[in-house]
């Protein structure tokens, strides 16, 4: 689809606003509403203008940060975040760490990138552009800056790079963002994995993961899975879950919840059960490391051996608590 090429999905925007209204309509608030996106129903066609004239004034200053990722087995999407090359995508789009992949931009052009790190728990990778340069971008979203019934719009190449087709553009809204999966009713094919989702704003907020043949279920990693993990996307080997499978066990079950990281079940026997741990701890750092999302737990204790001895610090009825813990072996998978 084209950037001036509107009418054809304009109708599209009308139905879905109206069907994902009536699922999602929530009293009106009495604060004002500055911006007609950040209604909870578009009231009328003016409403729907001005969502569509938002999206046409972002989408020049993204549309060559949205690339095409190709290698042997496959092609899928990616997004630029950095001028100097960083792009983010999918990790079943890199594979593996250290590939050599071929970079398609919207006009063409091709480079080549090699793949860093990432984890398969979210669907998170991350590739650099090898050639130096001053590279266009996009910006990322802040930690929450997205929340369900947000207006957002979907760029990839499904099917992989076509030059007479372009870049293909999707809107809709979030319906679901919870721990590390969000899922928009943005319509994605093969192809589009590991594309951005763009709020109204022109900021990636998720990038294109699992797709199905049900137009409802498309699922996108949210940006939080990034930017909790950087350092580690960017200086370790892909997190795959056959490495997690070799890696330390600790033994809870945790959500994300208001007051921070929380546990929801201890296993019996486990490493966790036998220091204390209990239902209700709020978990801080785990070896003075910050905890903000179950992917980064797992992924700091997956990627320790068994028997390693690590300091858990966690709040228990506003105490502070620090214990030692011997790190088990993962249960096996049956």
């Amino acid at each position: 689809m084209k950037i001036n090429n509107f009418r054809i999905f304009l109708a599209f925007l009308i139905v879905s606003s109206v069907l994902f209204s009536l699922l999602f309509a929530q009293p009106e608030q009495q604060q004002q509403i500055a911006y007609p996106w950040e209604k909870k129903i578009p009231e009328s066609i003016d409403d729907l203008l001005a969502i569509q004239a938002q999206i046409q004034s972002n989408l020049p200053k993204v549309w060559n940060t949205v690339v095409s990722v190709e290698a042997e087995d496959g092609a899928g999407s990616g997004v630029i975040v950095s001028s100097d090359g960083l792009i983010l995508t999918a990790a079943h789009v890199i594979g593996k760490s250290g590939r050599i992949m071929k970079i398609i931009f919207p006009n063409g052009d091709q480079t080549e990138a090699l793949s860093l790190g990432g984890s398969e728990l979210s669907d998170a990778g991350m590739l650099k552009i090898i050639e130096k340069g001053d590279w266009d971008f996009s910006p990322m979203a802040l930690v929450n800056a997205s929340k369900v019934g947000d207006w957002c719009f979907a760029l990839g190449h499904p099917s992989g790079f076509n030059t007479e087709r372009g870049t293909v553009l999707r809107v809709g809204r979030i319906i679901l963002k919870r721990d590390e999966t969000m899922q928009s009713d943005c319509r994605l094919l093969g192809g589009d994995s590991g594309g951005p989702l763009f709020s109204l704003n022109g900021e990636v907020i998720g990038i294109h993961s699992r797709i199905s043949q049900s137009p409802e279920d498309n699922f996108h990693t949210p940006i939080e899975s990034f930017i909790s993990n950087w350092e580690y996307f960017l200086n370790e080997e892909l997190h795959t879950l056959g490495s997690m499978q070799k890696g330390g066990f600790l033994g809870i079950l945790c959500e994300e919840t208001e007051s921070g990281l929380t546990v929801l079940e201890v296993v019996t026997d486990s490493p966790a059960y036998k220091a204390g741990m209990e239902t209700g701890d709020v978990l801080k750092q785990i070896d003075g490391i910050p905890l903000d999302t179950r992917e980064k737990l797992t992924i700091l204790v997956s990627s320790k051996s068994p028997g390693t001895l690590v300091v858990m610090d966690y709040v228990r009825d506003a105490k502070e608590i620090s214990v030692r813990i011997n790190l088990g072996d993962r249960p096996a998978v049956e």
